[in-house]
């Protein structure tokens, strides 16, 4: 990483966030120089107390100086615990405000940037980064500040009682800058790696969680704990490079420490017995000293946890900084409404250089009940997703009322469309609720209604809360088909004028699905459908009905004509009749 990419990260953080919070900043910088500054004089009160009190028998300063101390360390307490208060609430306000851009950022991305991306990698920016960062910022600014001012302010006590004795001490710190700078580099580029290993872990428990069925069904315990064990095993490897490199600067810190203390006992022991130094000068020049230690110890320690907080920040702009060509329209919507007339013209559309559809003509009339059929991997699916703008990435021309898709707002275009797929998404909600997603307005009378004709009212009058159970994550408390039923009411009650049902029953049985779908038929008479169908029995009637084969259109007509020309269809029909048989 080069020193311009180090200092845009930590300008960035310190130009775009911190400075939003001056005001917390100045109030705890101040509470700082008071902290300090008690430090300091904690050390400087030695000397009154060695000089006056037991050496020349002073007993009002005896009084005196035990009542400052008191003073002063009440007042370092306060300060203390005000500029780390400050400083906690600045760094949770920008860890807040970042989450929420890589949130933001991350429901406008577009689909493909999921396909290729991992969902661990994705929460570990999210929470692992942000964690890091939180403690960088808490400690690089309240720590490395708070820490100068404590030296400064010692320091001076120390040229106060004498110069020349501060030069022997502090001689030989200069020598830690450099393993100072080269641990940190290290410490940076780890954690860099670790929170890449923390991504694939976290990824590998979601999947195990939220495959946990087909885990057990195939028996892959052994093998979900190997996979997730090499991970931790990574992780444990370079957490354990991180504590070899970063600790190796203890030792450096202890002995340069130490070396000024010997050094300093020396020649304040030369100056005391010539008399050219008090005893208590000496004795508040020592105790300077020892604190002072601390404070720069720590700025040695602290290097190590800025440059963690670095990493992450580099993780979190890297997803900040995604290239425009992932994103999609934040644009507001026009609430404009359509008729649902679609045409695809001269539609060709691949994946990483594979072709999946090639040169697609297709009329979807509005009003009219369109259906795609064809063998699994014909390209059906992809159909439903270029027309909802999932990819944008297509050759070709797609019109909806004689509007090019590509020149609408997103949000205009999705909004008149109601989607279902066979991949049921629920929330961790209850039914209502999930259902009510297609329209957040609705009333609980239309999601009563709406429910019945789904079927939902037939399982959910039998729970305790009936339409306000929760369903669990994913609608793990229901089975396939009822999440399905769920999903279409979702649909339903949007009320868009174009409705797309992508192998949206296959969770049901033959009947169950019938009946949907004459559900649909009645309720969305003045709609434009697109049903993608794994079962001809329910689409017999559709209007028009195109036969995908390999990313090509093979034939179109009605159930009755297909039947007659394409032999494709007739492979459907019979391979439908042998699975009905057995």
């Amino acid at each position: 990483m080069t020193s311009s990419k180090k200092q845009s990260v930590t300008s960035r953080i310190v130009f775009h966030y911190l400075l939003e919070h001056k005001l917390k900043i100045f109030l705890a910088l101040m509470m700082m120089v008071i902290s300090a500054a008690a430090t300091g004089l904690h050390a400087w009160l030695v000397r009154p107390a060695l000089d006056e009190v037991l050496i020349k028998g002073n007993k009002d300063m005896l009084f005196l100086i035990p009542f400052a101390i008191i003073i002063v360390t009440l007042i370092k307490g306060l300060a203390t615990y005000t500029h780390s208060f400050q400083m906690s609430k600045v760094a949770h306000a920008i860890i807040a405000k970042l989450q929420s851009q890589m949130f933001e950022k991350l429901m406008y991305l577009n689909i493909k940037f999921y396909n290729d991306s991992k969902s661990g990698n994705l929460i570990s920016r999210l929470i692992n980064d942000t964690y890091y960062l939180r403690l960088a910022i808490v400690k690089s600014v309240t720590g490395v500040i708070k820490d100068v001012l404590v030296i400064i302010f010692l320091l001076g006590n120390m040229f106060y009682q004498s110069w020349t004795l501060t030069l022997f001490a502090f001689f030989a710190f200069p020598l830690a800058l450099w393993p100072i700078r080269k641990i940190g580099k290290s410490i940076r580029k780890i954690t860099y790696t670790i929170q890449s290993e923390i991504a694939v872990f976290s990824n590998v428990l979601a999947e195990s969680i939220r495959g946990i069925k087909q885990v057990k069904s195939y028996t892959k315990e052994n093998y979900e704990k190997n996979r997730a064990f090499e991970t931790i095993g990574f992780i444990q490897k370079y957490f354990t490079r991180s504590a070899y490199i970063s600790n190796r600067l203890s030792p450096i810190m202890e002995f340069i420490g130490s070396l000024a203390i010997a050094l300093s006992i020396y020649a304040g022991g030369v100056f005391v017995l010539n008399e050219t130094m008090t005893t208590g000068q000496f004795m508040s020049f020592l105790v300077s000293l020892l604190l002072a230690y601390q404070p720069v110890k720590a700025l040695g320690n602290l290097n190590i946890s800025v440059q963690e907080g670095l990493a992450g920040a580099e993780r979190i702009f890297k997803l900040l900084d995604t290239s425009d060509d992932k994103m999609e329209s934040v644009s507001q919507k026009n609430n404009i409404t359509l008729n649902g007339d679609i045409v695809l013209k001269n539609i060709s559309f691949g994946y990483d250089e594979k072709n999946v559809l090639e040169n697609i003509n297709i009329n979807i009339p509005k009003n009219k009940r369109v259906a795609l059929v064809g063998l699994s991997g014909s390209g059906k699916s992809t159909i439903a997703n270029i027309i909802a703008r999932f990819f944008d990435n297509y050759k070709g021309e797609i019109l909806i009322d004689l509007k090019d898709i590509k020149q609408m707002q997103l949000k205009d275009l999705r909004s008149n469309i109601s989607m279902v797929t066979q991949e049921t998404i629920l929330f961790n909600d209850t039914i209502s609720n999930n259902i009510k997603y297609g329209k957040l307005d609705a009333s609980f009378e239309e999601i009563e209604n709406v429910a019945k004709l789904a079927g939902i009212t037939e399982f959910s009058d039998n729970l305790e809360k009936k339409l306000e159970t929760v369903i669990g994550e994913s609608g793990v408390k229901l089975s396939g088909g009822q999440r399905q039923r769920v999903a279409i009411a979702r649909a339903i009650i949007k009320d868009a004028p174009i409705l797309i049902m992508d192998e949206a029953t296959s969770s049901l049985d033959n009947i169950t699905e019938k009946e949907i779908y004459n559900t649909i038929k009645n309720l969305m008479k003045n709609k434009t459908i697109l049903i993608i169908a794994h079962r001809l029995s329910t689409i017999e009637d559709s209007d028009i009905i195109y036969v995908i084969d390999k990313g090509k259109i093979d034939n179109f007509g009605s159930h009755k004509d297909l039947l007659n020309k394409s032999e494709i269809y007739k492979k459907l029909q019979l391979k439908e009749k042998l699975e009905n048989e057995f």
